[in-house]
């Protein structure tokens, strides 16, 4: 019986390798994985692998697009997002369910975090295009919001919050998928994963100033649920 690689459009091939890709780079890292193993994944042969990507570092150049392209979330929201306080609670609320525990294909998911953490520890590159595309859009939003917040009367006087407090929504979000991805609880909190994800919301808008009757006019987990649970069908 024949082996050969069913025939696909040169486009869908070529996210075919990118996606069988991504979890042997999360896996090996950069160094470590091979294209004759990323062949085998994508099951085609290095030759045609290479009729696509010229190199081993091509491939992982493009992995980078591919990775925010599979897992886009809300770029609909995003585009119409009008600075306000329910603008900032929601949008906050919706980067941490992003980022931890993560909306669409859980795989692909960790997969993109362990391609994020990996080159946070080698040359950083593909960390910096990675955020400065699928993140710091949000984060420009959430300081208009804030200062539109702040003008509303839905901040605590005395605090500005700038682009570090801001950034600091995505950095514990992302600090608590970093901790849940092994196979074993590194970190008992004590509390439902659903209650988790509340508390650390609640939490970062505390922390960026906004006052708790604002947060709690606008931060509704159930409502949010069904947004999130649409959102995983559409990346489905």
């Amino acid at each position: 019986m024949s082996s050969r690689p069913s025939r696909l459009s040169a486009t869908d091939r070529r996210q075919a390798i990118l996606s069988a890709a991504a979890p042997i780079f999360a896996r090996l890292g950069r160094e470590g994985a091979t294209t004759k193993e990323i062949a085998r994944a994508a099951g085609v042969s290095e030759a045609l692998l290479y009729r696509h990507f010229a190199s081993k570092e091509a491939l992982y150049a493009e992995l980078e697009s591919h990775c925010v392209e599979a897992n886009a979330v809300g770029s609909r929201l995003l585009a119409e997002a009008v600075p306000s306080t329910a603008t900032l609670v929601r949008g906050v609320a919706l980067l941490v369910q992003a980022v931890f525990p993560g909306i669409g294909d859980a795989r692909s998911h960790d997969d993109t975090k362990r391609l994020v953490t990996a080159s946070l520890l080698g040359d950083g590159q593909f960390a910096k295009a990675f955020l400065d595309r699928h993140v710091t859009p949000w984060i420009g939003v959430f300081e208009r919001s804030f200062r539109v917040a702040q003008d509303a009367g839905d901040v605590e006087d005395g605090v500005h919050a700038g682009s570090a407090e801001i950034w600091f929504v995505h950095h514990l979000a992302n600090t608590l998928h970093l901790i849940s991805l092994p196979g074993i609880t590194v970190v008992e909190y004590g509390v439902t994963r659903e209650r988790l994800i509340e508390n650390t919301v609640r939490f970062l808008l505390r922390g960026i100033g906004l006052r708790s009757a604002a947060i709690d006019r606008h931060y509704d987990p159930a409502k949010l649920e069904t947004i999130f649970a649409s959102m995983d069908q559409d990346t489905a």
